[in-house]
């Protein structure tokens, strides 16, 4: 019936989606005009809020008093947020506040950010459009199957007024709730199961029932790399339980949750004959699984880009396509094509300007308009937002990369203050993930996730990076053809990681991408790297201790630099069990340091 649905709907679902895609395109070329009506939009909403007659923003003459509000931050906003939270209306927007977003807290304290029903259905816009270009632009075939989009509702509580809390994510799946049934494989009690092994499992089991699936759509690459592993490590089980319409015991689910999911199983032997045939041949990539997928949609810029491309060997070149940018403050940008880098600037989501960095950390800094960024050039992204945000420092940096009409394309470069600084170096986040990327190709390394900080107990200090290399029997090589057990979808990989050869070729990288630290180390400031291996399963386990300590879990990311020691020592000094030493390599002992 909901494939009957799609195949009915199409063209009228091409036609309006069209349409809206088109509005964007023609907004990006007249990218000033539309940025200054969405500003004087913003200020006839919010001006007359306690924020805005603060600052004058209910008197004639509010453009200029925009402009003589100083950038701001979290801290500024936290008593009145924590008034909104309570309930009190007109505080920071006229409009209701119905969901409050909750951040990740991965490069800082938890914030709430709050969202109205316009931001929702501009977030969801955000990254329905540039789905539909790619659509439009052929990379995509008729919509005759469904999507399987891997995301956890998460729903966190109440603030003390009542307003719901949680992901951003979730709160935009509540604004699309109706179409995500009607166009989704995992039907919402999937959407819903918290425990993230059984959420993983259950999404993949009613995807493989779909012959026809029709694009894949994860927020972040991490997520959808933990789901394809788990596909070969549990392809067996998969294939039995969609064969006999059943759902394995080993799931850890709340009963009334099984028997809910049980209900909607329905036996399906034939496709999971054909399945099983593909997976002893070793053709188990998500080409071989779903043909007609035409593109993975997730989050591939800046430190993503490392998960993408651990992610390739899985898709067997299904192309991926980064579709928007956005946070949880706002929307800020969308993909054009998957062979276009960078995102072109929404002028009508929000009200964008770019603080120069050599202007960031000065008393009273000045963002610029969007008009006035200069391609090759990095900014930190400052928003005014219809949910009342007003010149709001997003702490991204982000690099123009040129034009599209009057739009800049920009790409992400990373969250700024990530910075390694022992001796005066400041080696970036992106100097380190593309260091690191460039080295896990270089020698064909396996890596499920790392990071870098510094270790000043050593005497001169040095860098140090963390890994986790992919444990034997848990992944599998989807390239591998052949029939040998050893050889198929479900068997370890063949490649085990050498630490001192990755270490050796990441320091390498790294001084020649980062020439101060390579500096720092030629003239003894700083000692030669070092490594940890880490045993496996420690990236998860992080991941699961930030969920329990509320981040929404499909929001949580590894920071690939950590400035801070201590935050290794804590999450991770438990968990080494290799340490290296340039070339020399020593087993240590638990909870070495």
């Amino acid at each position: 019936m909901q494939t009957l649905f799609l195949r009915l709907a199409y063209p009228v679902l091409a036609r309006t989606l069209g349409l809206r895609a088109e509005r964007t395109l023609r907004e990006a070329a007249s990218a000033r005009a539309v940025a200054e009506r969405t500003l004087q939009r913003i200020l006839a909403l919010n001006g007359n809020t306690e924020w805005g007659r603060r600052w004058g923003l209910h008197r004639p003459g509010a453009r200029d008093a925009f402009a003589a509000i100083p950038v701001t931050t979290y801290e500024d906003y936290l008593p009145y947020i924590e008034r909104v939270a309570a309930g009190e209306k007109g505080v920071l927007t006229r409009e209701p506040v119905t969901y409050f977003a909750v951040t990740s807290g991965t490069t800082g304290p938890q914030k709430l950010i709050p969202v109205t029903e316009r931001q929702a259905r501009i977030l969801v816009s955000s990254l329905v459009t540039p789905i539909v270009l790619a659509w439009r632009a052929g990379y995509l075939g008729p919509l005759r199957g469904r999507i399987l989009l891997i995301l956890t509702e998460q729903v966190s509580g109440t603030t003390p007024g009542g307003i719901p809390k949680g992901a951003i994510t979730s709160g935009g799946l509540r604004k699309a709730l109706r179409l995500q049934r009607l166009t989704c494989t995992s039907p919402l009690p999937v959407l819903r199961v918290q425990d993230q092994d059984a959420a993983r499992y259950l999404h993949l089991l009613f995807a493989l029932g779909e012959e026809q699936l029709w694009a894949i759509i994860s927020y972040f690459p991490a997520t959808l790399l933990f789901t394809l592993r788990d596909l070969h490590a549990r392809a067996p089980e998969l294939l039995r339980d969609l064969a006999d319409g059943t759902l394995t015991r080993s799931l850890d689910l709340p009963r009334q949750t099984r028997d809910e999911i049980q209900s909607l199983l329905r036996p399906n032997p034939e496709r999971a004959r054909t399945l099983s045939r593909l997976y002893e041949q070793g053709r188990f990539t998500v080409r071989d699984i779903w043909p007609e997928v035409g593109m993975v949609f997730t989050a591939g810029s800046g430190p993503f880009a490392f998960y993408v491309e651990q992610l390739r060997p899985y898709l067997g070149g299904v192309p991926v396509f980064s579709p928007t940018y956005a946070a949880s403050e706002g929307a800020i940008g969308i993909g054009l094509a998957p062979d276009r880098p960078g995102y072109v600037l929404l002028p009508s989501a929000a009200y964008h300007e770019f603080l120069p960095l050599e202007e960031a950390d000065s008393p009273n800094p000045r963002p610029l308009p969007l008009w006035q960024v200069e391609p090759g050039k990095a900014y930190e992204v400052v928003l005014t937002t219809y949910a009342g945000l007003t010149r709001y420092r997003l702490g991204d940096v982000v690099r123009v990369l040129g034009w599209h009409g009057e739009a800049p394309v920009v790409d992400f470069v990373e969250r700024r203050g990530q910075v390694l600084n022992v001796v005066g170096e400041k080696t970036s986040e992106a100097h380190v993930t593309a260091a690191f990327q460039a080295a896990c190709q270089e020698v064909g390394a396996p890596v499920v996730d790392y990071l870098v900080t510094i270790d000043p107990e050593h005497t001169p200090a040095r860098y140090l990076l963390l890994f986790e290399e992919l444990a034997p029997g848990r992944w599998a090589d989807p390239q591998v053809r052949g029939a040998d057990p050893q050889a198929r979808g479900a068997g370890p990989h063949p490649r085990r990681v050498d630490p001192a050869r990755l270490l050796a070729a990441f320091d390498a990288h790294l001084q020649r991408m980062a020439p101060d630290y390579g500096a720092s180390v030629r003239m003894g400031e700083l000692a030669p790297m070092a490594a940890r291996v880490l045993r496996p399963g420690a990236f998860e386990r992080y991941r699961a201790r930030r969920v329990a300590a509320g981040a929404p879990m499909d929001q949580v990311k590894v920071p690939h630099v950590a400035p801070d020691p201590e935050f290794a020592r804590r999450h991770f000094g438990q968990e080494i069990v290799m340490e290296v030493e340039g070339q020399k390599v020593s087993s240590a002992g638990d909870g070495a340091n």
